[in-house]
């Protein structure tokens, strides 16, 4: 059980501190050109040009490589890649970073393996590489129906969850016990105790699911060594976890990778020896376990007991602030180095991402095809009496939404909700009443956790895997990434127009398929935070239906016209080809924004979702430039067939917005009554379009129709645009 988290060793700083000006007393000789490089580094890297920096680097690098791997070319070379790519992650370029750490990794890889101890460069190096990768490429993903889990174990769909037990929060599918091994006490003791005391036990030991944590006492070899000669305790303690009507996950030995003392091939042995008494038992499963962060003179592969024997691979984390800055304030980045942050341990500018640190735990899971068990995780909210509660609630966030969609192969999740209020941290739920409300909004808002009784559940799956069989709400979210960024704004684009803004991880968006139309559909994201700024791959969505005929050609007076549209981009992708349909009130509020986007060459942020219809990115548009306010009591009617008199009221209010924010009068007649005798229905005009009508037709700007200005008469998609290329063309 993990009290005290993060032990920060000390890392080898001789390979940082080999400066390449300093030059090997041996054979290698420096070509001539390479020196007058050599007397510009020092000034040129403690500098503050990235963008020199970077450029002197690259052309030292081009001098050296070509002499082949050595002591001093790779010795010389590695400071200078870090260098590099120090400069390019400070100025946002992560590709260049990712480039330039490689480039220090081959030499730190060569120094190391010809006996220059260049270890901890590497394992720090290695850490900081998938944080640059999880920055590099933002993801965008979608909760919906999947196939069946692969594995033999864990649930078919969606992810248990549940807490160690003490607290027993209510509707969990899960339950967390803790057994010491050969404690005093019998497996069976601790089983009919928690069964008086706690009703998540209960229920959980009747048809439901139990992580059984069995420690190691002491931990160490020693303690592997104790389990090698109990015997009978450990016969009695599975035939015990046997008994019970249900599905118990055994933790053996625990976060062996982090113990002072322990020899990998006499843990293997003691788990062996439970795994074999377990494996009577078909309700009994193994869980192999490690901490998230290794002693750095171990690796968790060293203690893997063998495919046979492992059911499940688990893991510890926890995240804890080790500073004492207000969490959100980010540590600065800066070309002198980075201070206090170590992507190893997950500290400074890397202590924002709580998915990067476990990653290699899930890789080892995925090479063995093993599902993953987050065996126990925790958020600490005080350190050492300090308030962290904006962090906690931060990095819980963050893990329960993220953590089983971008990993689907974690299929349980366990909480240490320990009261530890006499330690450092605190991690209890029921201490703090903000971070409980975290977690339990995290869990309902990421919809694949199973609750108590509940046997299925949907999951999350990276939306180029999605297949829509209907339509209606899809809820999609973003894993973003960004070194030293607590929350980064993130931009969803579809169909290449800007639909939402959100800034708070993991970026949902509730998107409305039918909206869409029947047909592909492009999507993706564009991620920002301080000096980062990375676009997601463009996904494509199939929405399934009837694909509505394109083959519609523009009639013979309006070729020119559409032509003329389609060069001055006034024509959408919901009105292209659909030319004689009767246009619809949302397609001709697109067309309107767009032409007031055009005119003034910026784009009009969206207005508040107010409508109980709609929430499609153009109505909110048009709502916000006051091109219109929908029909009353909440309703848009985006489907709806617009009137002349609704599309009159609309184009004024248009370019009404335009002028204002140019400062110019589009209309030169002002008048505001219509023409009767030009239009023998004017008198048939609604009031409150009386005065849009008369200044568009007054002003030539829209005719006559069927012998009259027809206020209640619909239109057609090309009457539409002809509409909005004549009045763009006064702008």
């Amino acid at each position: 059980m993990k009290k005290a988290l993060r032990r920060l060793l000390s890392t080898a700083l001789a390979a940082v501190l080999m400066a390449g000006m300093c030059i090997s007393a041996s054979a290698f000789t420096y070509p001539s050109s390479y020196w007058p490089l050599h007397n510009q580094w020092e000034s040129v890297s403690s500098g503050s040009d990235a963008g020199a920096i970077v450029s002197l680097a690259q052309q030292i690098y081009d001098e050296l490589m070509p002499l082949g791997m050595s002591y001093d070319v790779c010795g010389n070379l590695e400071v200078k890649c870090a260098k590099a790519s120090w400069a390019c992650e400070v100025t946002g370029n992560i590709s260049g970073a990712i480039t330039w750490l490689q480039r220090q990794l081959d030499m730190a890889k060569w120094l190391n393996a010809n006996g220059y101890g260049y270890k901890d460069t590497l394992l720090d190096g290695n850490a900081r590489m998938e944080y640059l990768k999880a920055a590099q490429t933002p993801k965008i993903y979608a909760l919906s129906d999947t196939d069946p889990s692969p594995y033999a174990y864990g649930p078919e769909s969606g992810t248990w969850y549940g807490t160690a037990l003490g607290h027993d929060q209510p509707g969990e599918s899960a339950a967390l016990m803790y057994v010491d091994f050969q404690d005093g006490y019998s497996v069976e003791y601790w089983i009919d105790y928690y069964m008086n005391t706690s009703s998540n036990f209960y229920e959980a030991a009747h048809g439901g699911v139990i992580e059984l944590a069995w420690n190691f006492h002491p931990e160490g070899t020693a303690g592997c060594q104790a389990v090698l000669s109990a015997d009978s305790y450990i016969r009695e303690g599975v035939a015990a976890m046997g008994d019970l009507d249900a599905t118990i996950l055994l933790r053996v030995g625990a976060e062996m990778n982090n113990w002072s003392d322990c020899d990998p091939n006499t843990y293997i042995q003691a788990f062996r020896k439970v795994a074999d008494a377990a494996s009577a038992y078909p309700n009994i499963q193994m869980v192999f376990s490690p901490g998230d962060i290794s002693n750095r003179n171990v690796t968790i592969e060293q203690f893997y007991p063998g495919d046979q024997y492992v059911d499940w691979v688990g893991m510890s984390t926890y995240q804890n602030t080790n500073y004492n800055d207000v969490y959100g304030n980010a540590m600065s980045y800066s070309l002198s180095g980075t201070p206090a942050s170590n992507p190893y341990y997950g500290t400074g500018v890397y202590d924002y991402d709580p998915m990067v640190i476990i990653k290699p735990i899930v890789d080892l899971a995925k090479s063995h095809g093993k599902p993953v068990m987050i065996s126990e995780c925790g958020f600490g909210y005080r350190n050492y009496g300090a308030d962290q509660t904006a962090y906690a609630v931060d990095q819980l966030t963050k893990f329960y939404s993220y953590v089983n969609m971008v990993y689907p192969q974690v299929k349980a999740v366990f909480y240490f909700d320990v009261d530890l209020s006499s330690s450092r941290y605190d991690y209890s739920l029921n201490g703090n009443s903000t971070v409980l409300s975290a977690y339990r909004s995290a869990i309902a808002n990421n919809g694949a956790y199973l609750a108590q009784g509940q046997t299925s559940a949907v999951n999350w799956e990276e939306l180029s895997q999605t297949k829509l069989t209907d339509t209606g709400t899809l809820k999609l979210a973003s894993y973003v990434s960004f070194p030293g960024v607590k929350n980064a704004t993130v931009q969803y684009y579809v169909d290449g127009k800007l639909t939402a803004t959100v800034s708070q991880a993991p970026y949902y968006y509730n998107l409305n398929t039918a909206s869409l139309g029947a047909g592909e559909h492009k999507i993706y994201v564009v991620a920002s935070g301080n000096q980062f700024k990375q676009q997601s791959a463009t996904y494509t969505l199939t929405v399934p239906g009837t694909v509505k005929p394109v083959a519609q050609t523009p009639s013979s007076w309006a070729e020119a016209i559409i032509l003329d549209a389609q060069s001055k981009g006034l024509i959408t992708q919901r009105t292209e080809g659909i030319y004689q349909d009767q246009i619809t009130r949302l397609q001709f509020a697109e067309l309107a924004v767009n032409m007031i986007e055009k005119a003034l060459g910026e784009e009009i942020d969206p207005a508040a979702d107010n409508f109980t219809d709609t929430d499609d990115v153009m109505a909110l548009k048009a709502v916000a430039a006051g091109v219109t306010s929908g029909k009353g009591d909440g309703i848009f009617a985006p489907n709806v067939p617009i009137t002349r008199q609704e599309i009159s009221v609309m184009l004024n209010k248009a370019i009404q917005y335009v002028d204002a924010a140019q400062g110019t009068s589009t209309l030169t007649n002002t008048s505001t009554v219509i023409d009767s005798a030009k239009f023998k229905d004017a008198a048939t005009v609604d009031s409150w379009a009386v005065e849009s009508m008369a200044l568009l037709t007054n002003n030539d700007l829209m005719a006559g129709k069927d012998g009259g200005v027809s206020p209640k008469v619909n239109t057609t998609v090309e009457e539409a645009i002809a509409l909005i290329r004549a009045i763009y063309d006064k702008f």
